[in-house]
């Protein structure tokens, strides 16, 4: 088991692997129309219920092109962080995504913090040689925190015009 713990303005930021019982916390706070209007995507996955989202977690942890973690604040569940579409041949690479879906966290520096922990454990743990994310430009807390965090943006997706992609190399991370 691999966890984390740093605080964050006397707040304890945590990620720890991510269960099946956290996909009741994440059913429910994503039904929330605000927690979509700074994603790359317009809407929740469809269908949104608790049963699919058990599903979904259920198939999540049993995948090896995933590395999930839940994002606790105090203890309190307010998300979720992961990378996905880990692939090998793809010179193991995968795609970061950041979920605070408990709004009552937002602006507290967590989406950055959960990040920087996470890319901890994909280039020092995992072995990943580098991340990539896709980011609404207005969602500028995500912006701002790439960068902070010392991802390049590399310009628009083909796919989506209005979507940046974001990304950072291990030897940007690890400078040994």
């Amino acid at each position: 088991m691999y966890e984390v713990v740093h605080n964050l303005e006397n707040m304890e930021v945590t990620i720890r692997p991510q269960r099946i019982s956290d996909a009741e916390h994440s059913w429910r706070m994503r039904k929330d129309k605000d927690i979509w209007k700074y994603a790359i995507c317009e809407s929740p996955y469809s269908p949104l219920s608790l049963e699919s989202e058990n599903n979904f977690y259920r198939e999540q942890s049993e995948s090896d092109e995933c590395i999930r973690f839940a994002v606790l604040a105090d203890g309190i569940y307010v998300g979720n962080v992961f990378i996905d579409r880990i692939d090998e041949s793809a010179y193991g690479f995968g795609e970061l995504h950041t979920h605070i879906l408990n709004k009552a966290f937002w602006g507290k520096g967590i989406g950055y913090e959960c990040n920087r922990l996470i890319l901890e454990y994909a280039f020092r743990i995992a072995k990943m040689n580098g991340v990539y994310q896709y980011i609404n430009p207005c969602n500028t807390a995500a912006w701002k925190n790439a960068l902070k965090l010392g991802f390049n943006d590399i310009g628009t997706s083909s796919v989506r015009s209005n979507i940046h992609i974001f990304i950072i190399k291990k030897e940007q991370w690890i400078k040994e």
